[in-house]
């Protein structure tokens, strides 16, 4: 039995280091982050930036050495919202969580300290950004909710992400041929805060953010 659990604990410490990926951190491997299951950016100095890649073929983003596979079981960003049953708590976006009881999520939701990310591996919750982001949770939501929200707008530009009070992203929505759509996008760390009033980042929070 000693034997048995030995070989499944060295199996499960390879399939991680090989395959799984967290979310918005760069890979020593791809030079890539997964920025959400779908999504992935290149990466310069162990930062994601720069334009927006989507897998190709319904594949999903992992921490393989082929980047974008098939395989279900190696998909990042899948650990948002989500209570294991030993967890103390989850995140629910980059910058909040919620305690966890048994496997439930709890319904009041904690922000993070401002420039603070959450991150379900730090022992505290909260914390400075690790490699430019290190959120848990994506910063790219492509949940039909963005769709809805740009066909609302029916104009292509920047727009400041609803009940976000933190002002640390935005929606970008554009016209396709299939109607509206958008990406959610993080401010650069030059100029943090989204102001939804000129609807542009700058370096000064506007009077209605935390």
């Amino acid at each position: 039995m000693l034997r048995q659990l030995l070989c499944l604990g060295i199996l499960l410490a390879i399939f991680f280091v090989c395959g799984w990926a967290e979310c918005n951190t760069c890979s020593s491997d791809t030079k890539a982050a997964c920025v959400s299951r779908t999504q992935y950016q290149n990466c310069t100095d162990d930062i994601p930036t720069g334009p927006l890649y989507t897998c190709p073929n319904n594949t999903n983003c992992t921490g393989s050495a082929e980047l974008c596979t098939s395989n279900e079981a190696l998909v990042a960003c899948v650990d948002c919202g989500k209570c294991n049953g030993t967890q103390p708590f989850t995140c629910t976006s980059p910058s909040s969580f919620a305690v966890c009881l048994g496997v439930n999520v709890m319904s009041t939701v904690y922000s993070c300290t401002q420039g603070q990310v959450c991150n379900i591996n730090n022992p505290i919750i909260c914390g400075a950004s690790l490699n430019g982001t290190g959120a848990t949770c994506s910063y790219y939501d492509t949940s039909t909710e963005i769709e809805s929200f740009c066909s609302l707008k029916a104009s292509t530009g920047r727009y400041a992400y609803p009940n976000d009070s933190s002002c640390l992203r935005y929606i970008y929505c554009v016209r396709k041929s299939t109607g509206w759509t958008g990406n959610v996008w993080l401010c650069p760390s030059t100029k943090p805060y989204f102001n939804p009033s000129t609807l542009v980042c700058s370096t000064t929070k506007y009077s209605s953010c935390i």
